[in-house]
Protein backbone atom coordinates (compact mmCIF):
# COMPACT_ATOMS: atom_id res chain seq x y z
CA UNK A 1 0.00 0.00 0.00
CA UNK A 2 2.99 2.76 0.81
CA UNK A 3 4.54 1.98 -2.74
CA UNK A 4 1.22 2.41 -4.17
CA UNK A 5 1.22 5.75 -2.57
CA UNK A 6 4.35 6.76 -3.21
CA UNK A 7 3.56 6.55 -7.02
CA UNK A 8 0.30 8.32 -6.95
CA UNK A 9 2.47 10.93 -4.88
CA UNK A 10 4.75 11.20 -7.31
CA UNK A 11 2.23 11.12 -10.20
CA UNK A 12 0.07 14.13 -8.49
CA UNK A 13 2.17 16.38 -6.14
CA UNK A 14 5.84 16.46 -7.60
CA UNK A 15 4.31 17.74 -10.76
CA UNK A 16 2.90 20.85 -9.13
CA UNK A 17 5.82 21.36 -6.84
CA UNK A 18 8.21 21.55 -9.98
CA UNK A 19 5.89 23.62 -12.34
CA UNK A 20 6.22 26.80 -12.05
CA UNK A 21 7.17 27.21 -8.00
CA UNK A 22 10.52 28.90 -8.35
CA UNK A 23 12.45 26.45 -6.71
CA UNK A 24 10.84 27.59 -3.37
CA UNK A 25 10.23 24.24 -2.25
CA UNK A 26 6.55 22.86 -1.23
CA UNK A 27 3.45 24.93 -1.60
CA UNK A 28 1.06 25.27 1.43
CA UNK A 29 -0.77 22.00 -0.40
CA UNK A 30 1.76 20.02 -0.62
CA UNK A 31 2.98 20.59 3.16
CA UNK A 32 -0.35 20.17 4.48
CA UNK A 33 -0.93 16.78 3.04
CA UNK A 34 2.34 14.90 3.76
CA UNK A 35 1.58 16.50 7.50
CA UNK A 36 -2.01 15.08 7.55
CA UNK A 37 -0.80 11.59 5.71
CA UNK A 38 1.77 11.20 8.94
CA UNK A 39 -0.37 12.73 11.57
CA UNK A 40 -0.67 9.46 14.20
CA UNK A 41 -4.34 9.81 14.51
CA UNK A 42 -4.32 8.26 11.26
CA UNK A 43 -2.26 5.39 11.86
CA UNK A 44 -5.37 2.79 12.18
CA UNK A 45 -7.82 5.01 9.86
CA UNK A 46 -9.27 4.36 6.65
CA UNK A 47 -9.49 7.69 4.51
CA UNK A 48 -9.57 9.55 1.48
CA UNK A 49 -8.61 13.00 0.00
CA UNK A 50 -9.32 13.60 -3.68
CA UNK A 51 -8.95 16.79 -5.54
CA UNK A 52 -9.34 18.10 -8.54
CA UNK A 53 -9.26 21.61 -10.73
CA UNK A 54 -12.27 22.14 -12.81
CA UNK A 55 -11.51 23.79 -14.96
CA UNK A 56 -8.32 21.51 -16.57
CA UNK A 57 -10.00 18.29 -15.11
CA UNK A 58 -6.16 17.92 -13.77
CA UNK A 59 -6.39 15.87 -10.62
CA UNK A 60 -4.51 17.53 -7.70
CA UNK A 61 -4.30 14.56 -5.20
CA UNK A 62 -5.56 11.02 -5.08
CA UNK A 63 -5.52 8.98 -1.87
CA UNK A 64 -7.37 6.07 -1.49
CA UNK A 65 -9.89 7.45 -4.22
CA UNK A 66 -11.89 4.19 -4.68
CA UNK A 67 -12.05 2.85 -1.12
CA UNK A 68 -15.76 3.06 -0.21
CA UNK A 69 -16.05 4.83 2.96
CA UNK A 70 -18.73 5.55 5.49
CA UNK A 71 -19.51 9.39 3.93
CA UNK A 72 -21.68 10.16 6.80
CA UNK A 73 -24.01 13.50 5.76
CA UNK A 74 -21.55 14.40 3.11
CA UNK A 75 -23.85 11.54 1.61
CA UNK A 76 -26.66 14.20 1.31
CA UNK A 77 -24.49 15.71 -1.53
CA UNK A 78 -25.45 12.67 -3.68
CA UNK A 79 -29.05 13.11 -3.00
CA UNK A 80 -29.62 16.38 -3.00
CA UNK A 81 -27.87 16.71 -6.78
CA UNK A 82 -29.95 13.92 -7.95
CA UNK A 83 -33.15 15.74 -6.92
CA UNK A 84 -31.93 18.77 -8.74
CA UNK A 85 -31.39 16.48 -11.98
CA UNK A 86 -34.78 14.62 -11.39
CA UNK A 87 -36.94 17.00 -10.68
CA UNK A 88 -35.52 20.46 -11.78
CA UNK A 89 -34.29 22.99 -9.49
CA UNK A 90 -37.54 24.91 -9.99
CA UNK A 91 -40.05 22.13 -8.87
CA UNK A 92 -42.93 22.62 -6.65
CA UNK A 93 -44.78 20.21 -4.13
CA UNK A 94 -48.00 20.84 -3.89
CA UNK A 95 -50.43 19.90 -0.79
CA UNK A 96 -53.54 19.49 -1.84
CA UNK A 97 -57.11 20.55 0.34
CA UNK A 98 -59.55 18.23 -1.31
CA UNK A 99 -63.55 17.14 -0.32
CA UNK A 100 -65.90 14.20 -1.91
CA UNK A 101 -69.43 13.88 -1.86
CA UNK A 102 -71.28 17.48 -2.62
CA UNK A 103 -72.14 20.54 -1.02
CA UNK A 104 -75.66 21.53 -0.29
CA UNK A 105 -77.46 24.82 -0.38
CA UNK A 106 -77.05 25.05 3.23
CA UNK A 107 -73.03 24.74 3.10
CA UNK A 108 -73.34 21.48 4.66
CA UNK A 109 -69.94 19.53 2.98
CA UNK A 110 -71.85 16.02 2.67
CA UNK A 111 -68.30 14.06 2.58
CA UNK A 112 -64.99 14.68 3.65
CA UNK A 113 -62.37 17.01 3.96
CA UNK A 114 -58.95 15.48 2.68
CA UNK A 115 -55.31 17.09 3.27
CA UNK A 116 -53.13 15.51 0.08
CA UNK A 117 -49.66 15.39 0.53
CA UNK A 118 -46.92 15.20 -2.29
CA UNK A 119 -43.85 14.68 -0.11
CA UNK A 120 -43.06 18.37 0.53
CA UNK A 121 -40.44 17.67 3.33
CA UNK A 122 -41.05 21.95 4.13
CA UNK A 123 -44.89 21.93 4.48
CA UNK A 124 -45.50 24.66 7.64
CA UNK A 125 -41.43 24.61 8.64
CA UNK A 126 -41.75 28.43 10.01
CA UNK A 127 -37.12 27.87 9.69
CA UNK A 128 -37.56 28.15 5.82
CA UNK A 129 -37.12 31.52 5.08
CA UNK A 130 -40.26 31.55 2.18
CA UNK A 131 -42.42 29.20 3.95
CA UNK A 132 -45.25 29.65 6.62
CA UNK A 133 -45.92 28.41 10.14
CA UNK A 134 -48.37 25.75 9.91
CA UNK A 135 -51.35 27.42 11.63
CA UNK A 136 -50.78 30.74 8.82
CA UNK A 137 -51.43 27.45 6.20
CA UNK A 138 -54.68 26.20 7.85
CA UNK A 139 -55.49 29.92 7.65
CA UNK A 140 -55.05 29.84 3.70
CA UNK A 141 -57.21 26.81 3.84
CA UNK A 142 -59.99 27.82 6.02
CA UNK A 143 -60.37 30.62 3.53
CA UNK A 144 -60.89 29.05 0.91
CA UNK A 145 -63.13 26.52 2.51
CA UNK A 146 -65.22 30.08 3.22
CA UNK A 147 -65.12 30.78 -0.72
CA UNK A 148 -66.63 27.57 -1.13
CA UNK A 149 -69.62 28.39 1.16
CA UNK A 150 -69.00 25.54 3.34
CA UNK A 151 -69.55 25.82 7.04
CA UNK A 152 -70.25 22.02 8.88
CA UNK A 153 -69.16 18.51 7.43
CA UNK A 154 -70.35 15.63 8.09
CA UNK A 155 -67.73 13.44 7.50
CA UNK A 156 -64.33 13.12 8.56
CA UNK A 157 -60.97 14.94 8.52
CA UNK A 158 -58.63 12.60 6.42
CA UNK A 159 -54.96 12.87 5.77
CA UNK A 160 -54.05 10.90 2.35
CA UNK A 161 -50.15 10.55 2.95
CA UNK A 162 -49.78 7.72 0.15
CA UNK A 163 -47.48 9.31 -1.96
CA UNK A 164 -44.75 7.48 -0.15
CA UNK A 165 -44.86 4.38 1.93
CA UNK A 166 -45.28 4.37 5.38
CA UNK A 167 -41.76 3.24 6.54
CA UNK A 168 -40.46 6.65 8.16
CA UNK A 169 -37.38 5.33 9.26
CA UNK A 170 -34.72 3.76 6.73
CA UNK A 171 -34.18 -0.10 8.45
CA UNK A 172 -30.23 0.69 8.81
CA UNK A 173 -30.80 3.52 11.40
CA UNK A 174 -29.41 3.00 14.90
CA UNK A 175 -32.33 2.95 17.42
CA UNK A 176 -30.98 5.43 19.52
CA UNK A 177 -31.09 8.10 17.15
CA UNK A 178 -34.69 7.69 15.70
CA UNK A 179 -36.15 9.33 18.55
CA UNK A 180 -34.31 12.52 18.32
CA UNK A 181 -35.00 15.19 15.87
CA UNK A 182 -32.05 14.00 13.80
CA UNK A 183 -33.79 10.43 13.23
CA UNK A 184 -36.99 12.80 12.00
CA UNK A 185 -37.74 10.39 8.86
CA UNK A 186 -39.89 11.11 5.82
CA UNK A 187 -43.28 11.29 4.83
CA UNK A 188 -46.04 11.71 2.14
CA UNK A 189 -47.33 14.69 4.35
CA UNK A 190 -44.94 15.74 6.88
CA UNK A 191 -44.76 18.86 9.44
CA UNK A 192 -43.06 20.96 10.85
CA UNK A 193 -39.67 19.08 9.34
CA UNK A 194 -41.62 16.31 11.37
CA UNK A 195 -40.05 17.23 14.93
CA UNK A 196 -40.82 18.71 18.05
CA UNK A 197 -39.51 20.73 20.58
CA UNK A 198 -39.89 19.31 24.57
CA UNK A 199 -39.30 21.59 27.01
CA UNK A 200 -37.76 20.66 30.79
CA UNK A 201 -37.87 21.97 34.47
CA UNK A 202 -34.53 21.14 36.22
CA UNK A 203 -34.83 19.80 39.88
CA UNK A 204 -33.33 21.60 42.64
CA UNK A 205 -30.28 20.83 42.63
CA UNK A 206 -27.98 17.59 40.77
CA UNK A 207 -29.14 14.22 40.48
CA UNK A 208 -32.81 15.64 41.48
CA UNK A 209 -35.67 14.68 38.32
CA UNK A 210 -36.37 17.27 35.64
CA UNK A 211 -40.17 17.95 35.19
CA UNK A 212 -41.70 18.00 31.37
CA UNK A 213 -42.94 21.00 31.38
CA UNK A 214 -44.48 21.21 27.41
CA UNK A 215 -44.34 20.65 23.97
CA UNK A 216 -44.27 23.05 21.00
CA UNK A 217 -46.24 22.13 18.97
CA UNK A 218 -48.48 20.71 20.97
CA UNK A 219 -49.12 16.84 20.30
CA UNK A 220 -52.37 14.98 20.53
CA UNK A 221 -52.20 11.67 22.25
CA UNK A 222 -48.12 11.85 22.98
CA UNK A 223 -47.05 10.61 25.97
CA UNK A 224 -43.65 10.61 28.16
CA UNK A 225 -41.95 8.04 30.26
CA UNK A 226 -39.55 10.71 31.96
CA UNK A 227 -36.50 9.57 33.14
CA UNK A 228 -34.41 12.74 32.88
CA UNK A 229 -32.41 13.92 36.17
CA UNK A 230 -30.32 17.63 36.96
CA UNK A 231 -27.16 17.32 35.66
CA UNK A 232 -24.41 20.63 36.51
CA UNK A 233 -25.00 23.64 35.92
CA UNK A 234 -23.38 24.66 31.91
CA UNK A 235 -24.14 21.06 31.18
CA UNK A 236 -25.87 21.37 28.12
CA UNK A 237 -28.01 18.70 26.24
CA UNK A 238 -27.38 15.80 27.58
CA UNK A 239 -31.20 14.01 26.60
CA UNK A 240 -31.73 11.19 24.52
CA UNK A 241 -35.25 10.29 23.28
CA UNK A 242 -36.54 6.80 22.11
CA UNK A 243 -39.42 6.11 20.51
CA UNK A 244 -40.37 4.33 17.21
CA UNK A 245 -42.40 5.68 13.90
CA UNK A 246 -46.33 5.58 15.01
CA UNK A 247 -46.13 4.81 18.60
CA UNK A 248 -47.69 7.80 20.48
CA UNK A 249 -45.38 7.12 23.65
CA UNK A 250 -41.45 8.31 24.47
CA UNK A 251 -39.15 8.10 26.90
CA UNK A 252 -36.94 10.43 27.86
CA UNK A 253 -33.55 9.50 29.48
CA UNK A 254 -30.72 11.71 30.74
CA UNK A 255 -29.99 15.03 32.34
CA UNK A 256 -30.40 18.73 31.51
CA UNK A 257 -28.73 21.53 33.34
CA UNK A 258 -29.47 22.77 36.86
CA UNK A 259 -31.07 26.28 36.78
CA UNK A 260 -32.86 25.20 33.40
CA UNK A 261 -36.24 26.52 34.04
CA UNK A 262 -37.65 25.81 30.07
CA UNK A 263 -34.50 24.08 28.81
CA UNK A 264 -35.67 23.13 24.90
CA UNK A 265 -34.72 19.17 23.41
CA UNK A 266 -35.78 18.45 19.91
CA UNK A 267 -37.21 15.06 18.92
CA UNK A 268 -38.86 13.42 16.16
CA UNK A 269 -42.35 13.44 15.54
CA UNK A 270 -43.96 9.88 15.62
CA UNK A 271 -46.66 10.27 12.56
CA UNK A 272 -46.81 13.56 11.22
CA UNK A 273 -49.63 12.83 8.59
CA UNK A 274 -51.90 12.18 12.12
CA UNK A 275 -50.60 15.23 13.56
CA UNK A 276 -51.78 17.48 10.57
CA UNK A 277 -54.92 15.66 10.31
CA UNK A 278 -55.47 16.08 14.40
CA UNK A 279 -54.48 19.70 14.64
CA UNK A 280 -56.81 20.74 10.80
CA UNK A 281 -59.48 19.42 12.89
CA UNK A 282 -59.04 21.56 15.87
CA UNK A 283 -58.18 24.45 13.98
CA UNK A 284 -61.54 24.24 11.86
CA UNK A 285 -63.60 23.65 15.21
CA UNK A 286 -61.77 26.60 16.71
CA UNK A 287 -63.09 28.67 13.94
CA UNK A 288 -66.73 28.10 14.12
CA UNK A 289 -66.46 24.85 11.31
CA UNK A 290 -69.11 21.82 12.32
CA UNK A 291 -67.74 18.32 11.90
CA UNK A 292 -69.55 14.95 12.14
CA UNK A 293 -66.28 12.73 12.06
CA UNK A 294 -63.21 12.46 13.27
CA UNK A 295 -59.29 13.32 12.00
CA UNK A 296 -58.11 10.55 10.58
CA UNK A 297 -54.91 8.99 8.27
CA UNK A 298 -56.24 7.25 5.00
CA UNK A 299 -54.84 3.75 5.16
CA UNK A 300 -56.78 3.62 8.96
CA UNK A 301 -60.23 4.59 8.27
CA UNK A 302 -62.90 1.73 8.76
CA UNK A 303 -63.32 -0.50 5.57
CA UNK A 304 -67.40 0.14 5.27
CA UNK A 305 -66.33 3.83 4.89
CA UNK A 306 -63.44 3.66 2.35
CA UNK A 307 -64.40 0.50 0.44
CA UNK A 308 -66.10 2.79 -2.83
CA UNK A 309 -63.90 6.20 -2.52
CA UNK A 310 -65.74 8.99 -3.99
CA UNK A 311 -64.07 11.43 -6.47
CA UNK A 312 -62.42 13.98 -4.95
CA UNK A 313 -62.33 18.03 -5.67
CA UNK A 314 -59.94 20.55 -4.88
CA UNK A 315 -60.20 23.68 -2.95
CA UNK A 316 -56.95 24.66 -2.65
CA UNK A 317 -53.49 24.20 -3.31
CA UNK A 318 -50.38 24.71 -1.16
CA UNK A 319 -46.76 25.02 -3.14
CA UNK A 320 -44.08 24.52 -1.71
CA UNK A 321 -40.68 26.82 -1.90
CA UNK A 322 -38.86 25.59 -5.27
CA UNK A 323 -36.70 22.98 -5.11
CA UNK A 324 -33.73 25.09 -4.78
CA UNK A 325 -34.56 26.83 -1.39
CA UNK A 326 -35.24 23.20 -0.11
CA UNK A 327 -31.89 21.72 -1.33
CA UNK A 328 -30.16 24.94 0.35
CA UNK A 329 -31.83 24.26 3.60
CA UNK A 330 -30.96 20.27 3.26
CA UNK A 331 -27.16 21.15 2.76
CA UNK A 332 -26.76 24.29 4.97
CA UNK A 333 -28.00 22.82 7.76
CA UNK A 334 -27.65 19.02 7.20
CA UNK A 335 -32.11 18.92 7.76
CA UNK A 336 -31.92 14.49 7.47
CA UNK A 337 -36.01 14.67 7.05
CA UNK A 338 -35.33 16.27 3.92
CA UNK A 339 -32.96 14.52 2.54
CA UNK A 340 -35.37 11.66 3.36
CA UNK A 341 -38.45 13.30 1.66
CA UNK A 342 -36.11 14.30 -1.31
CA UNK A 343 -35.30 10.66 -1.69
CA UNK A 344 -38.69 9.24 -1.86
CA UNK A 345 -39.61 11.80 -4.28
CA UNK A 346 -37.08 11.04 -6.57
CA UNK A 347 -38.07 7.50 -6.53
CA UNK A 348 -41.73 8.34 -7.18
CA UNK A 349 -40.88 10.78 -9.65
CA UNK A 350 -38.39 8.19 -11.85
CA UNK A 351 -40.18 4.89 -11.27
CA UNK A 352 -43.71 5.32 -9.70
CA UNK A 353 -42.63 4.16 -6.23
CA UNK A 354 -42.18 6.46 -3.41
CA UNK A 355 -40.08 3.96 -1.26
CA UNK A 356 -36.53 4.11 -0.27
CA UNK A 357 -35.37 1.27 -2.30
CA UNK A 358 -37.32 2.80 -5.42
CA UNK A 359 -35.69 6.36 -4.53
CA UNK A 360 -32.12 4.16 -4.38
CA UNK A 361 -32.52 2.69 -7.37
CA UNK A 362 -33.21 5.88 -9.12
CA UNK A 363 -30.39 7.62 -7.55
CA UNK A 364 -28.23 4.46 -8.88
CA UNK A 365 -29.70 4.56 -12.32
CA UNK A 366 -29.36 8.79 -12.63
CA UNK A 367 -25.59 8.55 -12.25
CA UNK A 368 -25.14 5.43 -13.92
CA UNK A 369 -26.73 6.85 -17.32
CA UNK A 370 -23.97 9.56 -16.41
CA UNK A 371 -20.98 7.26 -16.73
CA UNK A 372 -20.62 6.92 -12.69
CA UNK A 373 -19.29 3.69 -12.10
CA UNK A 374 -21.36 2.66 -8.76
CA UNK A 375 -19.05 -0.23 -7.62
CA UNK A 376 -18.43 -0.37 -3.84
CA UNK A 377 -21.61 2.48 -3.52
CA UNK A 378 -24.04 0.91 -0.88
CA UNK A 379 -26.40 3.63 0.06
CA UNK A 380 -28.90 2.64 2.71
CA UNK A 381 -31.23 6.11 3.30
CA UNK A 382 -30.87 10.17 1.46
CA UNK A 383 -29.21 11.40 4.27
CA UNK A 384 -25.98 9.58 5.34
CA UNK A 385 -27.00 8.93 9.24
CA UNK A 386 -27.26 4.97 8.73
CA UNK A 387 -23.66 4.01 9.74
CA UNK A 388 -23.57 1.01 6.97
CA UNK A 389 -23.80 3.57 4.18
CA UNK A 390 -20.35 2.99 1.49
CA UNK A 391 -18.99 5.56 -0.91
CA UNK A 392 -16.10 6.24 -2.60
CA UNK A 393 -14.27 9.45 -3.00
CA UNK A 394 -14.52 8.96 -6.72
CA UNK A 395 -17.65 8.82 -6.89
CA UNK A 396 -18.13 12.18 -4.76
CA UNK A 397 -15.98 13.91 -6.88
CA UNK A 398 -17.47 13.24 -10.29
CA UNK A 399 -20.82 14.18 -8.93
CA UNK A 400 -18.89 17.31 -8.06
CA UNK A 401 -17.63 18.07 -11.60
CA UNK A 402 -20.47 16.90 -13.17
CA UNK A 403 -22.81 19.10 -11.38
CA UNK A 404 -20.41 22.24 -12.28
CA UNK A 405 -21.72 22.01 -15.58
CA UNK A 406 -25.31 21.44 -14.94
CA UNK A 407 -27.53 24.61 -15.01
CA UNK A 408 -28.75 23.82 -11.49
CA UNK A 409 -25.08 24.10 -10.58
CA UNK A 410 -25.71 27.85 -8.90
CA UNK A 411 -28.66 26.35 -6.29
CA UNK A 412 -26.35 23.22 -5.52
CA UNK A 413 -22.98 25.47 -5.04
CA UNK A 414 -24.77 28.07 -2.59
CA UNK A 415 -26.63 25.25 -0.54
CA UNK A 416 -22.59 24.57 1.07
CA UNK A 417 -22.38 26.11 4.05
CA UNK A 418 -19.44 29.11 3.15
CA UNK A 419 -15.84 29.36 5.39
CA UNK A 420 -16.52 31.94 7.97
CA UNK A 421 -19.85 32.95 7.14
CA UNK A 422 -22.72 30.21 7.15
CA UNK A 423 -23.84 26.58 8.59
CA UNK A 424 -21.25 23.98 9.88
CA UNK A 425 -18.48 26.29 8.61
CA UNK A 426 -19.74 29.61 9.89
CA UNK A 427 -17.26 29.78 12.73
CA UNK A 428 -14.25 28.56 11.30
CA UNK A 429 -11.32 29.40 8.69
CA UNK A 430 -11.94 32.76 10.28
CA UNK A 431 -8.79 34.93 8.31
CA UNK A 432 -7.37 33.13 6.09
CA UNK A 433 -7.71 32.56 2.48
CA UNK A 434 -10.47 30.23 2.70
CA UNK A 435 -12.91 32.62 4.89
CA UNK A 436 -15.84 33.86 2.30
CA UNK A 437 -14.29 31.68 -0.69
CA UNK A 438 -14.31 27.63 0.35
CA UNK A 439 -17.52 25.82 0.66
CA UNK A 440 -18.15 22.27 1.81
CA UNK A 441 -20.76 19.54 3.04
CA UNK A 442 -19.75 18.36 6.31
CA UNK A 443 -20.54 15.03 7.95
CA UNK A 444 -20.17 13.63 11.39
CA UNK A 445 -20.90 10.17 12.58
CA UNK A 446 -18.89 8.43 15.63
CA UNK A 447 -15.58 7.70 14.46
CA UNK A 448 -16.22 9.56 10.60
CA UNK A 449 -15.58 12.77 9.87
CA UNK A 450 -16.41 14.49 6.33
CA UNK A 451 -16.27 17.31 4.06
CA UNK A 452 -16.68 17.59 0.27
CA UNK A 453 -16.82 20.77 -2.04
CA UNK A 454 -15.02 23.58 -3.75
CA UNK A 455 -12.55 26.00 -3.13
CA UNK A 456 -11.81 28.99 -5.02
CA UNK A 457 -7.40 28.94 -5.37
CA UNK A 458 -5.22 31.48 -5.62
CA UNK A 459 -4.93 31.49 -9.79
CA UNK A 460 -8.79 32.62 -10.03
CA UNK A 461 -9.68 28.50 -10.64
CA UNK A 462 -12.25 26.51 -8.64
CA UNK A 463 -10.79 23.21 -7.12
CA UNK A 464 -13.17 20.17 -5.91
CA UNK A 465 -12.27 18.11 -3.40
CA UNK A 466 -13.45 15.43 -1.01
CA UNK A 467 -11.82 14.04 2.46
CA UNK A 468 -13.05 11.33 4.37
CA UNK A 469 -11.71 9.99 7.55
CA UNK A 470 -13.18 6.53 9.29
CA UNK A 471 -11.90 5.34 12.69
CA UNK A 472 -9.70 7.89 13.30
CA UNK A 473 -8.09 8.28 16.98
CA UNK A 474 -8.37 11.35 19.34
CA UNK A 475 -11.35 13.70 19.67
CA UNK A 476 -13.58 14.72 16.72
CA UNK A 477 -12.80 18.43 17.06
CA UNK A 478 -9.20 17.31 16.74
CA UNK A 479 -9.66 15.63 14.17
CA UNK A 480 -11.58 18.28 12.23
CA UNK A 481 -9.87 20.76 13.05
CA UNK A 482 -6.49 18.85 11.32
CA UNK A 483 -9.12 18.18 8.14
CA UNK A 484 -9.75 22.04 8.24
CA UNK A 485 -5.63 22.46 7.56
CA UNK A 486 -6.18 20.17 4.77
CA UNK A 487 -9.11 21.58 2.93
CA UNK A 488 -7.69 25.35 3.37
CA UNK A 489 -4.23 24.84 1.86
CA UNK A 490 -5.96 24.46 -1.29
CA UNK A 491 -6.80 28.19 -1.21
CA UNK A 492 -3.17 28.60 -0.21
CA UNK A 493 -1.80 27.28 -3.42
CA UNK A 494 -1.14 27.14 -7.06
CA UNK A 495 -0.71 31.30 -7.61
CA UNK A 496 -1.39 32.62 -11.50
CA UNK A 497 2.13 32.82 -11.54
CA UNK A 498 2.66 28.70 -11.25
CA UNK A 499 0.18 28.16 -14.07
Amino acid sequence: MQRRFTLLFLLFVVPVLCLGNNGEGPRPFERAFAAFREDPALDNASWAFVARELNSGQSLIEHNPRLALTPASVQKLVTTASALLALGQGYRFATLLEYDGSIDAEGVLQGNLYIRGSGDPSLGASKMNDSLALEKVYGRWKQALESAGIVRITGHVIADDRVFDREMVPPRWLWGHIGNYFGAGASGLSANENEYTVYFRAGDAPGAPATVVGTDPEIPGMSFVNEVITGPAGSGDQVYIYGAPYQAERRLTGSVPHGARRFPVRGSMANPPGFVADTFYAFLKKNGFGIDGNPMVLPHLPPHRTAIPGQRHVIASWLSPSLAHIVYRTNMYSVNSYAENLLKAIGHHEKGEGSLNGGLAAIREIWEQRGIDTGGLSMFDGSGLSPSNRLTATQIMQILVMMAAEPSFGAFYNSLPLAGRSGSLGNHFKNTASEGQLRAKSGTLNNVRSFAGYAPMQNGRLAAFVLIVNDYQGSPAAMRDKMFGLMGSLSESFPATGR
